[in-house]
């Protein structure tokens, strides 16, 4: 057996071991899930081929499936946190760029491998421009870097397929992409603490002018409070700000998607902790501000049914401003009045 056949069978089981610890620490962490899962499925099954000595021409499709999985799982995640993103899909467009590349190259006079910049190639593209809009998404650089070798060793994958340094790098970029994805994802909003003591569940209005005194009284319970306000804040509490100005932990105010999703995710952990989800939501007038209302008010009915199935309270601020007929709606949809 030489060291290609050796390399490719060290990349099948790194990308199985991926594959199963996605599938272990990622599946109850959106329903995207899958499609990773899938592609390092894909990938392992690529080396697999390459070591039984299966024509390039397959090879490469699985690449190139393994290169579509991954980005799709990192571009629907992008878009449900962030909307916006979706303007930066035109970047995809350029995905056959490494043919016009490669003919260049070509046309330059240099000897290339017979073959070269095929759909590995555009795998390699694909997987590049997954790195620039993970990055202007999420701000991990660790998660977008990672993605880099892996998309330079697919980009020029008939040139380095089977050897050290083309395994080298895969290996390097896959692990630390999967590890930082896993932390990523697994991050924890529920902080713990002490239980807090609510009457009921599920949507509660609540006068600004109780404002302070419903905070001061949940000051020791792991709060998940979204706002527009700056302060200090007690540890155990979950903070985001409601910003159209990209900051940290900052969720735009027409990211609605993104918004019940981390009010779900909270939920869901604070419940599997054994205790109970409280959320405190101090920019309505904002939100109605940046979307239409019948759209919040699908949002505030869909996070309201979420913390009835797990046993938490939403409580959601009123300002004196508010018009009439909001406010009756409101009402309508509420549990509970403060």
């Amino acid at each position: 057996m030489n060291i290609s056949e050796v390399l490719g069978i060290v990349m099948a089981s790194l990308s199985l071991t991926i594959s199963a610890l996605f599938f272990l620490k990622c599946r109850d962490c959106g329903r995207f899930c899958p499609l990773a899962v899938v592609g390092w499925i894909f990938l392992a099954l690529h080396a697999i081929l390459r070591v039984a000595g299966v024509s390039a021409f397959l090879r490469e499709v699985l690449t190139y499936l393994f290169a579509l999985s991954i980005s799709l799982y990192i571009v629907l995640n992008a878009v449900e946190f962030n909307p916006q993103s979706a303007r930066l899909m035109w970047m995809y467009m350029l995905t056959p760029v490494s043919h016009l590349f490669y003919r260049v190259v070509k046309y330059a006079g240099v000897n290339l491998p017979v073959g070269v910049g095929g759909i590995a190639g555009d795998s390699g593209v694909m997987l590049l421009i997954t790195a620039y809009v993970s990055y202007v998404t999420f701000r991990r650089a660790i998660l977008s870097l990672s993605l880099i070798p892996i998309g330079l060793v697919l980009f020029f994958y008939k040139v380095v397929q089977g050897t050290p340094v083309g395994f080298s790098l895969m290996a390097f970029g896959i692990t630390v992409f999967a590890l930082a994805t896993v932390r990523v994802v697994s991050l924890r909003l529920f902080k713990g603490g002490r239980v807090p003591e609510v009457e009921t569940t599920g949507l509660v209005l609540v006068d600004e002018m109780k404002l302070k005194s419903l905070l001061d009284k949940y000051r020791g319970s792991p709060v998940l409070f979204l706002t527009r306000r700056e302060g200090e804040f007690p540890e155990n509490w979950s903070v985001f700000r409601l910003s159209s100005v990209p900051l940290r932990n900052s969720i735009p105010p027409t990211a609605l998607e993104r918004l019940r999703h981390v009010i779900v995710k909270y939920l869901v952990e604070a419940k599997k902790s054994g205790s109970r989800g409280l959320v405190v939501l101090d920019c309505l007038d904002f939100l109605i501000l940046h979307n239409e209302g019948v759209a919040v008010l699908k949002f505030l009915g869909d996070v309201r049914d979420h913390a009835v199935v797990n046993d938490g309270v939403i409580f959601v601020v009123v300002s004196g401003s508010m018009d009439e007929h909001t406010r009756r709606l409101l009402e309508k949809l509420s549990d509970g009045k403060i």
